[in-house]
């Protein structure tokens, strides 16, 4: 019997069948063994104070920061062509002051504090918020962090729970 110079039956089906194998581990990593969005979100939030302490130093020393920065139009970016020119970024966290700074501050007549909640807070930023917290805001305030950073903020708010001394921001930072 003569030998074909082609690739035997047997190769083909070799070759079909590791492909074959390839493809089902490479789903079950990516649908399995990958990060789920939960764990992505948990791995982006921050704990570094100092680039806070630039931005809303004027408020006070700050410790036990848990916060996030992205853009908020990122998916929508992602359908154009070219990158905008005006990006901008979403700084929003929570972070401390020491004991009785948020009572004092929220005590400041001029400011006129009131009582506000926090919206849109992002669900991995849920759980570093304080319990029953009582938050209060104020535009005046809002104002007076804002024009002290040197980092060029165009927007933001700032709550305050004077009981826990938690200081939650949500600020719009351009790139």
């Amino acid at each position: 019997m003569k030998r074909s110079n082609g690739v035997s039956r047997r190769a083909w089906l070799a070759l079909g069948i590791g492909a074959g194998a390839a493809v089902v581990v490479g789903v079950g990593v990516y649908a399995f063994g990958g990060p789920t969005q939960a764990q992505q979100d948990a791995e982006r939030v921050l704990t570094d104070v100092a680039p806070l302490q630039e931005r809303f130093g004027e408020a006070g020393r700050l410790s036990d920061p848990h916060w996030l920065v992205y853009d908020p139009d990122e998916a929508e970016r992602s359908r154009e062509l070219l990158p905008n020119p005006d990006a901008r970024y979403r700084v929003v966290g929570v972070a401390r002051l020491p004991a009785g700074t948020g009572a004092s501050i929220v005590a400041t007549p001029s400011y006129a504090f009131a009582p506000a909640d926090p919206v849109d807070v992002p669900d991995v930023l849920t759980e570093f918020l304080p319990g029953k917290a009582r938050w209060m805001s104020s535009t005046a305030f809002d104002e007076h962090l804002l024009a002290s950073t040197s980092e060029g903020l165009t927007g933001g708010r700032f709550f305050l729970d004077p009981s826990t001394d938690s200081l939650y921001f949500d600020t719009v930072d351009p790139t």
